[in-house]
């Protein structure tokens, strides 16, 4: 059974004004509307308290901008490479954020810098100051860019409808786990910006690198002015936090957060002590220039690369030793080394699919083919060129015969399909032609 989503949500709240164009349009009465019943089912969504799903693969949740922001047009291509690799992604649901009215977050963290003069220049940072500008809340008073930038964000959501409602990619609310776990994340933090090994690493981290919001990375804000000791701390509490926040969503959603860069990486293995990987970002995109035809390709088929769970399983196992192979390599040793491991693959399989293109007709189902039903394959093949001469044989002894001969005849005749690495692969290429 597919799982409930945000979809079934905005549907029960809209119906076909989903689909016939007039979102865009909506009365901020309706919009109200439409935002309680959202934030009734945001609420209801359950804390699974980092419990996997029995029997589904665990997701994960990346950080930095994919996360919140994947949706979105500009990042498209970096969700498409992630869907290459991850079994299944959690990431932040636009329409929360797009609702939320900021309840949860910490006061501004105060830090002062001491004047030649004995007083103290103050300076206010947190995510109060950072969140997204375009929210309900501050478009509420104009009604027609409120809407639009509602439509705008359901566009975007259900361009990618069958990966969420496979559950393949799984939004969920942040808004629910910020507040009830703000006494937490506020304790985390002031634990945090006293530990000595995470002041280490955060003295020498390449700043510009972390991230301190989800749509902000860098941007510590500072003076040319001595800190004061006692709040010297508190200059990194806004990457002490973002971790925190994160790593709780991702306990609630299930899910492993993924970082994204070096930065992030150090931050969170000097506040854990363990050997976590590193989102693979340069690589995936090497990959997908080998072996995907078009760049959003692997969202349009990511139930499809997943109809086997072994096949992409060891797809993901090919792409884990690439990873390791090519740790420290430099842009160019990395193109070259993604070019030699997977272009053959690419070919081969390419090959197989011109042999193979009676495929196009059959849908492979474990060991077996669901062929009944394409009885009527027969007379347009008639005039088939030599390749496709099997097709054409095998759907006149359907007529004959029934769907249970056509099925002894495929699995004797009928070229075997790839499997493995491979079958991901064909999925992709078969696609994008």
């Amino acid at each position: 059974m597919q799982p409930v989503t945000v979809l079934d949500a905005l549907e029960n709240a809209l119906g076909d004004r989903i689909r016939d164009g007039s979102l865009a349009k909506l009365t901020i009465a309706e919009l109200d509307d439409v935002g309680d019943v959202l934030t009734e089912f945001w609420n209801a969504q359950p804390d699974l308290d980092g419990t996997p799903v029995d029997g589904v693969p665990r997701p994960s949740l990346i950080g930095g901008w994919i996360g919140p922001f994947w949706s979105e047009q500009m990042l498209r291509r970096d969700l498409s490479d992630a869907l290459l690799y991850y079994p299944r992604l959690l990431v932040i649901d636009p329409l929360a954020d797009f609702f939320s009215d900021g309840r949860g977050l910490p006061p501004l963290w105060r830090t002062r810098y001491r004047r030649r003069d004995g007083q103290s220049d103050i300076v206010e940072t947190g995510p109060g100051m950072w969140r997204d500008q375009d929210t309900y809340e501050r478009l509420r008073t104009d009604e027609g860019s409120a809407a639009e930038r509602f439509a705008s964000i359901v566009a975007n959501v259900y361009s990618l409808e069958s990966p969420i409602r496979a559950g393949i990619v799984v939004l969920r609310s942040q808004w629910p786990t910020i507040r009830e776990t703000a006494q937490q994340l506020a304790t985390a933090v002031r634990l945090d910006t006293r530990n000595a090994n995470l002041q280490a690493f955060l003295d020498v981290a390449n700043q510009s690198e972390l991230h301190i919001w989800d749509n902000i990375r860098g941007m510590q804000i500072t003076t040319d002015r001595p800190v004061v000791r006692a709040d010297a701390p508190m200059q990194f509490a806004p990457p002490l936090y973002y971790l925190a926040k994160t790593i709780a969503l991702a306990n609630a959603g299930g899910a492993q957060y993924v970082p994204v860069n070096d930065a992030s990486l150090g931050l969170l293995r000097a506040k854990y002590n363990e050997a976590f990987r590193l989102h693979p970002a340069a690589m995936l995109r090497e990959v997908s220039r080998v072996a995907v035809p078009t760049s959003d390709l692997p969202i349009s088929e990511a139930v499809a690369m997943r109809a086997s769970s072994e096949d992409f399983e060891e797809w993901r196992l090919q792409l884990q030793r690439l990873q390791r192979e090519s740790a420290g390599d430099d842009p160019a040793t990395l193109h070259d080394r993604v070019q030699e491991t997977l272009l053959a693959k690419v070919h081969n399989v390419e090959r197989s699919l011109d042999r193979s293109r009676m495929r196009s007709s059959f849908r492979p189902a474990g060991g077996d083919f669901i062929i009944d039903g394409l009885v009527g394959v027969g007379t347009a093949a008639a005039t088939a060129t030599q390749t496709e001469m099997a097709t054409a044989l095998l759907a006149g002894a359907a007529g004959a015969a029934g769907g249970a001969m056509l099925r002894w005849l495929s699995k004797q005749y009928a070229p075997s399909g790839p499997s493995g690495a491979e079958a991901v692969l064909a999925t992709l290429i078969r696609a994008g032609r």
